[in-house]
């Protein structure tokens, strides 16, 4: 690793994801943050180390691994530039930002799966947040419904990701447990 590089609480196993964690715009926003609920590592390296350890966990030995790595690098990574005065949306989502940053190293034919998953990565949260917070659990549900259109064969892979980014943390499993149901439930609408 270059001597400009900061030690990691992670190993890099691939030329790209060493690519990745040399960029200085990937450098800057993996080491910003602090605790905070959800997060209580602080930085997003330390929340990564998370997520690649639960990938470690459950799927060492699995087709998606190689990708479930690349998604955890990046996912969060870009939430330092978010400006907070305006809406955190489109554009100025996090989520959308790791994107754009993934884009420049991945391509568009062979790795969507990768970048849909890494803007779209929070949005299971996002669904159940809207019934868990108001009890609208008929917009919670359709929101899910868009994200699973959207996702398509793309629905395992996400799955595979969204467990092994939210149990770490601090983070109440709830929201993880009621997506699973509902995808369960639709799966069964579908036979």
């Amino acid at each position: 690793m270059p001597a400009n590089i900061p030690s990691l609480p992670f190993e890099v196993e691939t030329e790209l994801e060493r690519a990745i964690i040399s960029d200085l715009d990937w450098l800057a926003g993996a080491n910003w943050g602090e605790p905070r609920p959800g997060h209580p590592e602080g930085t997003i390296k330390s929340h990564i180390a998370e997520v690649l350890s639960n990938v470690d966990k459950y799927y060492l030995d699995n087709s998606y691994r190689e990708s479930l790595r690349l998604i955890a690098l990046v996912h969060d990574t870009f939430k330092h530039q978010v400006d907070e005065s305006l809406p955190r949306s489109g554009e100025n989502h996090h989520a959308m930002r790791a994107r754009r940053f993934a884009e420049r190293y991945l391509d568009h034919e062979t790795d969507d799966a990768i970048l849909e998953i890494i803007e779209l990565h929070d949005e299971a949260y996002n669904s159940w947040q809207r019934g868990n917070r108001d009890g609208r659990w008929d917009k919670a549900e359709e929101r899910a419904t868009r994200l699973l259109s959207r996702l398509g064969d793309s629905l395992p892979l996400y799955l595979a990701f969204y467990q092994c980014d939210n149990e770490t943390g601090d983070k109440d499993q709830s929201n993880l447990e009621w997506f699973r149901e509902f995808v369960d439930s639709v799966r069964k609408e579908e036979k």
